[in-house]
């Protein structure tokens, strides 16, 4: 006898490198002859732009940089002033098993922007980057599903059947979108523009055959003095964007997730087409695919023989199933002192940090600063670190394979106390089962098996839990054996039952 394990392999992406550190940049900035002294900083805010990833033999290179814009009071009094600096991020980490084959995955988020006056004429910008890489390589699903070759007709092999999510693709794609952006009516009409901030959130994603087709939202804010007045106002304005990306393979019930960094950004005031003033915005974006496709498959996990020995060698095969992706919803309520009192809110800054899953609850740090006018007419802030949670709703033998925080909502008021911060932070989980499956990986027929002193039939009463399946492995016979012999009917339960159970002859 001759048997071997039959083998079919499926098209998937195994990741062969992950990194997750928080990555910080400093640099000292002057402040041009052109411009006051700095009295006292109010906010620093940035945004990350990433320039290049490239693979190489054990080693993965990232250059991103971030732009940082600081707000500050000038000595003297007047309206705050506005100096911008750029914090170059150049990344080369050793990465074993990453070859100039492997797909890199780069996800770059600004988590804190802070300054620090060092003179009157020179600050310190510190920028806190979230860095996630991740590298795949194309690579198979080995499954063995069955038993083949001389002999193999006697061999009783137990196929289980199981779903599973492997990463089928990783795709990028490139693009650009603009817009127009007027003031809504009854705003102040704008003048010169104090700053902006751009952040991509994602949307929906759903699949045509080999085409994945998703959706995303670029926010804008910003803060401008108004053409009369010298007020200093607020504005946000959102451009939803639709993209296709081939993926290559057909997507039967896939699940993706989509990461969008900037390459590039231009926003500038100027005259729109109708004629008004107002903002045109231009954004470069690379957005990196990473999909699950939830197939079907059957392994063979236990075999035996009746006729002879069977040795047996088996592999734990470690996979996992996408159970379901939600948004969590946290909502932070704080007070904050505010000295001088606040008399009205310019603008309330929110940036989310690397979120994790802990214990089953979902926590994210969030900065928070707020810029209020004081009854003096000056301008101020005040800041603050906070945490957001949310219970993570796990199942049994689920874990987060991915959690992502963003500021859904963020407002403050003037309060006896200071300043009334609420904030709404969405979570977005993606829960897996985890799968451990002991596949049997080679088997090969040893010496003939002596049953001449086995009865002819066993008389017993299945216990609870107990499949045809065990019953036929433990006295020598097989399920079909035992159905036919107590006409049982396909998937009937036996449990509790007497059986009589027939001892295979070969």
């Amino acid at each position: 006898m001759d048997v071997s394990m039959k083998r079919s392999g499926m098209a998937c992406c195994e990741k062969v490198y992950e990194y997750s550190q928080p990555v910080e940049q400093a640099a000292e900035t002057v402040v041009p002859d052109t411009m006051p002294d700095v009295e006292r900083v109010l906010c620093a805010e940035g945004t990350v732009i990433i320039k290049s990833k490239e693979v190489q033999d054990g080693r993965v290179n990232l250059t991103a940089g971030v732009a940082a814009t600081v707000l500050y009071a000038p000595e003297g009094g007047g309206g705050p002033c506005v100096l911008g600096t750029a914090l170059p991020i150049e990344l080369s980490l050793e990465a074993p098993g990453v070859t100039q084959e492997s797909i890199p995955v780069a996800m770059l988020s600004v988590t804190n922007v802070e300054a620090r006056m060092l003179n009157p004429r020179k600050l310190l910008v510190r920028a806190l980057v979230a860095v996630n890489v991740e590298c795949y390589v194309h690579t198979q699903l080995d499954i063995c599903d069955g038993i083949e070759g001389e002999g193999s007709e006697s061999v009783e092999a137990l196929s289980e059947g199981c779903t599973v999510s492997p990463v089928v693709c990783v795709k990028e794609k490139t693009f650009v979108v603009s817009d127009e952006y007027r003031l809504q009516p009854g705003q102040p009409a704008l003048g010169e523009l104090l700053w902006h901030g751009a952040d991509i959130v994602a949307g929906t994603t759903r699949s045509v055959g080999s085409r994945l087709v998703f959706s995303g939202t670029v926010r804008l804010g910003l803060l401008y003095w108004a053409a009369e007045g010298g007020e200093l106002c607020q504005a946000g304005f959102e451009t939803e964007f639709s993209q296709m990306l081939e993926t290559d393979t057909e997507l039967t019930s896939p699940d993706c997730s989509v990461y969008s960094i900037l390459t590039a950004e231009y926003v500038e005031p100027g005259t729109l087409s109708g004629g008004e003033r107002g903002i045109t915005a231009e954004y470069h974006l690379v957005s990196q695919a990473v999909c699950t496709d939830s197939v079907r498959i059957n392994c063979v996990t236990d075999c035996y023989s009746n006729s002879r020995e069977l040795e047996v060698e088996r592999r734990q095969v470690e996979l996992g199933c996408v159970q379901r992706r939600s948004t969590l919803r946290s909502a932070v309520h704080e007070s904050l002192p505010a000295t001088p009192a606040a008399e009205t809110v310019c603008r309330v800054m929110c940036r989310t940090g690397a979120a994790s899953c802990e214990a089953g609850t979902l926590k994210c740090p969030v900065a928070v600063t707020v810029i209020y006018a004081g009854p003096d007419g000056n301008i101020y802030s005040v800041s603050r670190r906070l945490t957001a949670e949310a219970r993570a709703e796990l199942g049994e033998d689920e874990y987060a394979a991915l959690v992502r925080a963003s500021c859904a909502e963020a407002s403050a008021a003037p309060s006896a106390g200071g300043l009334d911060l609420r904030l709404l932070i969405d979570f977005e989980l993606l829960a897996v089962r985890r799968l451990s499956i002991s596949q049997i990986e080679a088997v090969s027929c040893g010496e003939p098996l002596d049953i001449s002193k086995l009865p002819s039939v066993t008389v017993i009463r299945a216990a609870k839990g107990q499949s045809l399946w065990q019953l036929g492995k433990k006295y020598h016979s097989t399920a079909k054996l035992i159905a036919a012999q107590n006409a049982l009917e396909d998937g009937e339960s036996a449990e509790g039952r007497l059986l009589l159970i027939p001892t295979a002859r070969g």
